[in-house]
C-alpha cells in the first residue's frame, strides 16, 4: 500500500508564505498529525517545491529516515525524485518486523551557504494498531531569551483523553547535537494531556533543534518528535522619517538592529509601492533595492535608503525588511508618506519706477528661466543647453507638463510625440547626470 502525504511543518509554512530572494517555496496542504502505516507497508513522502516566482522546480531535493532507535535507515544525502510539476518523492517500504513508533524523517531542500536552506519534516508513524492517538504541538520558530513549549495529548480508541502508563519524558537537542535536554518528565496539565517549557537562554546555538517526547501506552513505547527552529539573530526595523519626499527620488533614514547574541551580515531589502498591502518584488514596485551589511551582537547601524523613479506627486508607502543572512524569519517596518512635486517659481517682474527717486527693484526666490531653443539644437534631457541633465532640466520638464504644443523650448517632448508626459520623463532619468 503506498500513501502520499504532504505534511508541513508550520515554520515551514511561514516560509512560504513570504517573498523570499534566491531561496524556495513549498506547497502547503493540510498540517494535521503524522501519517501511521503498518509494518511491510509503503510510504511516500514529498512536496511541490517552487522558485520564488512559484514556478514548479525540479532543484535537487533529498530526504532522510531514522527509525526509533535512532539508527538511520535512508541517510539525509539520499536524492529525492523530481517530477516537472515540481513534485519531490521518495518511495521507502518498512520490512515486515519494522519496530513501531515515530520514524524521524526530513526533506532538505537547498544550502546554509546559498541562503535558501528549507528544512521539511516529513516524520511518520509505523503501529500494528492505531487504535491510541497520540499528538505532540508543532513549536515552529522562537528567538533567544524565550521559552520553547510543547504540548502533548494521549487519546484512547474512543478519542477520550487517557493518561499514559506514565508522565512522559522529554529530549531536546540543539543544530549542534548537543542534548541540552535530557529525560525530563513533563507536567501533567489534564487527563491525558501534558506540557512542558525549555528555557532558551542568549548563548543558545541558533537553527533546527528537535524535541522528541517519549510516552508509554500498554507498556509499548511510544515517540513524537518536533523540529522547529531558534534565531540567534533576531532583527528589528523601523523607518525613522521620511527626509527627502520630492519626486523623483524619495529617502528615507532607516535603523536595523541586531537584538540578539551573534554577530551576523544582514540582508535588507526596500520598496516603494502603491499599496499597503503590496509586498517587496514581485516586479510591481515602484522601485526596489537590496544590500547587506554587518551589525554586532545587539547593535545596530542607522540608513539613509534613496529610491527613485517616483514619476508622479502622490501617496506612496516606503517598506524595509530585513533578517540576519542565516536566519529565516525576517522583521519589517512600512511607512506612509505623500510624494510632492519640485517648485518651480516663475520670475518675478519688478513694478515701474516712480518719480525722481527712481524704482525699487523687485525681490524673489530662486526662479527657473526657461531658454528658447530651437527643435535642431535639441540634445536629449538637455534643455538648457549647458551639456548636463539635472534637477533645472527636470524643472524645465515639469513646466510643460501634459500641455499642448506648440512648446516655447521644443526640446521637453524628446520622443516627438507632441506631448510632454511619462515616456519624455522616463528618458529624462536615463540620461541623469550623464
Amino acid at each position: 500500500m503506498k500513501n502520499r502525504t504532504s505534511h508541513f511543518h508550520p515554520f515551514l509554512f511561514a516560509l512560504c508564505c513570504f517573498v523570499f530572494f534566491g531561496g524556495f517555496s513549498i506547497s502547503v496542504a493540510s498540517a494535521g498529525s503524522y501519517q501511521k502505516i503498518a509494518p511491510g507497508d509503503t510510504i511516500t513522502l514529498g512536496e511541490l517545491v517552487f522558485d520564488d516566482n512559484f514556478v514548479a522546480t525540479t532543484t535537487p531535493c533529498t530526504i532522510g529516515i531514522t527509525n526509533p532507535s535512532n539508527v538511520e535507515v535512508v541517510p539525509s544525502t539520499t536524492p529525492m525524485t523530481a517530477n516537472t510539476d515540481g513534485w519531490h518523492y521518495y518511495n521507502y517500504t518498512t520490512a515486515a518486523n519494522a519496530p513501531s513508533g515515530v520514524w524521524p524523517s526530513v526533506m532538505i531542500c537547498g544550502t546554509v551557504a546559498r541562503g535558501d536552506l528549507v528544512i521539511v519534516d516529513k516524520s511518520f508513524i509505523v503501529a500494528t494498531s492505531t487504535g491510541w492517538t497520540v499528538t505532540l504541538s508543532d513549536f515552529g520558530e522562537t528567538t533567544v531569551n524565550t521559552a520553547y513549549k510543547a504540548k502533548l495529548q494521549v487519546l484512547n480508541s474512543a478519542a477520550v483523553p487517557t493518561d499514559a502508563g506514565s508522565r512522559p519524558t522529554v529530549v531536546i537537542t540543539d543544530p549542534a547535537g548537543t542534548v541540552q535536554v535530557n529525560g525530563s518528565a513533563m507536567t501533567k496539565d489534564s487527563n491525558g494531556t501534558y506540557s512542558f517549557s525549555y528555557s532558551i537562554g542568549g548563548s543558545s546555538v541558533g537553527g533546527v533543534w528537535e524535541t522528541v517526547v517519549s510516552v508509554v501506552i500498554n507498556g509499548n513505547t511510544i515517540k513524537r518528535n518536533d523540529f522547529w527552529s531558534l534565531s540567534s539573530s533576531p532583527a528589528d526595523v523601523q523607518i525613522i522619517e521620511i527626509t527627502d519626499k520630492i519626486i523623483p527620488t524619495i529617502t528615507a533614514n532607516v535603523r536595523i538592529d541586531n537584538k540578539g547574541t551573534s554577530a551576523s551580515d544582514f540582508y535588507y531589502v526596500y520598496c516603494i509601492v502603491t499599496s499597503e498591502s503590496n509586498l517587496c518584488g514581485g516586479n510591481d514596485d515602484i522601485a526596489f533595492a537590496s544590500a547587506t551589511a554587518f551589525i554586532n551582537a545587539g547593535g545596530f547601524i542607522n540608513l539613509s535608503l534613496s529610491l527613485g523613479g517616483v514619476p508622479t506627486a502622490g501617496t506612496y508607502w516606503f517598506k524595509v525588511k530585513a533578517r540576519a543572512l542565516a536566519e529565516t524569519n525576517w522583521a519589517a517596518s512600512t511607512r506612509q508618506f505623500i510624494a510632492e512635486s519640485g517648485t518651480v517659481t516663475p520670475p518675478v517682474t519688478p513694478p515701474a519706477g516712480g518719480g525722481g527717486g527712481g524704482g525699487g527693484g523687485g525681490g524673489g526666490g530662486a526662479a527657473v528661466i526657461i531658454p528658447t531653443i530651437t527643435a535642431g539644437s535639441c540634445n536629449g534631457a538637455d534643455f538648457n543647453g549647458d551639456s548636463k541633465v539635472n534637477s533645472v532640466d527636470f524643472s524645465i520638464l515639469l513646466a510643460f507638463w501634459q500641455k499642448q504644443p506648440p512648446f516655447k523650448n521644443p526640446c521637453v517632448d524628446i520622443n516627438k510625440d507632441s506631448k510632454v508626459n511619462s515616456v519624455d520623463f522616463s528618458i529624462l532619468l536615463y540620461q541623469w547626470k550623464k
